[in-house]
């Protein structure tokens, strides 16, 4: 089994109403995907970042299947990704680990997760210490970054420790034992001659739901449309159209789509404008490919830096016509 943390601190466009929408989304995942399951999202509790923890029952549902699923196109990547106008997050990196069996699993309360980086030599010293499950842990998992498929980002981190405590009091129970102290700063895990690079904590609330059962993918993926509407000062409709032309337009035909439709709200007709542009792709697993190229596609890139002056809000959707 796989379990992965994906980590993804908040912008700021982050309202406390997105942020909810955000976690709910995330949330439900596994009523989507087969082969993912333990999905649960949570506002870490210095209030600016949400991690999603899930677990993968092999890495070809990691690598294959996940990445390709509409789901996750479109509803997981709209707050991630720096063309869309509903973009909640930046910087965002993911850690796993994989295990024979079954992940330790609480059916909610909070979780701690320590994030690593190790110097060399040091892995069985800290694998001794931080294996064990101390007094007020329900469970404990310590693993390197172990999991074979990678994403062009590459590791952030070498190894994991994630906890699970029943509730807050357990959890403040145990930051107040030597075991808490110890793992919660890099002095604290130097001292017990665990050589320690670098260290990040994230603690939030979770709770995971009854096992689901999702649909099987439709054999047939044909044409899918990508729509984006693009919410803007009145006044910067202009200098946005001129953008998305020499941009993005290019970005969609160089990974094989074409420009379906653009449309402008109605001059004097409202207190903003809206510019929608529809373009069509071969499929909704054609995207998949496509969210990969982004990062050396100089166009793509050209419009994630300069829409976000511009675009104030809006929606991405995908769509099948009817």
């Amino acid at each position: 089994m796989i379990r992965r943390f994906y980590i993804m601190p908040l912008n700021h466009r982050a309202t406390p109403e997105k942020v909810a929408e955000f976690i709910d989304v995330y949330d439900a995942c596994d009523r989507f995907i087969p082969g993912l399951s333990a999905s649960a999202a949570g506002l870490d509790f210095g209030g600016e970042t949400v991690v999603w923890e899930n677990v993968f029952d092999s890495e070809e549902t990691y690598s294959g299947l996940y990445m390709i699923h509409p789901y996750h196109g479109a509803s997981l990547d709209s707050y991630l990704m720096a063309d869309s106008p509903e973009l909640l997050t930046h910087d965002i990196f993911t850690v796993r680990y994989e295990l024979p069996g079954d992940i330790p699993r609480i059916d909610s309360g909070i979780r701690r997760l320590v994030l690593m980086n190790l110097s060399e030599g040091t892995e069985g010293l800290a694998e001794k210490y931080l294996s064990e499950r101390p007094e007020h842990v329900a469970t404990t998992v310590f693993s390197r970054d172990n999991v074979k498929w990678v994403s062009p980002k590459g590791k952030a981190w070498t190894h994991i420790l994630e906890q699970g405590f029943y509730d807050e009091e357990a959890l403040d129970s145990y930051l107040e034992t030597a075991h808490g102290i110890a793992t919660s700063s890099k002095d604290g895990l130097r001292r017990h001659g665990i050589d320690i690079d670098a260290l990040k904590i994230f603690t939030y609330p979770f709770e995971l739901k009854e096992p689901q059962q999702p649909d099987p993918l439709p054999a047939e993926d044909g044409p899918a449309f990508l729509s984006i509407t693009a919410q803007l000062e009145i006044g910067d409709v202009a200098a946005y159209v001129s953008l998305i032309q020499t941009s993005y337009d290019k970005h969609i035909e160089a990974n094989g789509g074409r420009l379906v439709q653009r449309l402008r709200s109605v001059d004097q007709g409202y207190l903003g404008a809206e510019v929608q542009s529809i373009w069509e792709l071969p499929s909704m697993a054609h995207y998949n490919p496509m969210r990969f190229s982004t990062g050396g596609d100089a166009n793509w890139n050209r419009y994630a830096l300069e829409s976000t002056t511009l675009v104030k809000g809006g929606t991405r959707r995908f769509y099948r016509a009817a």
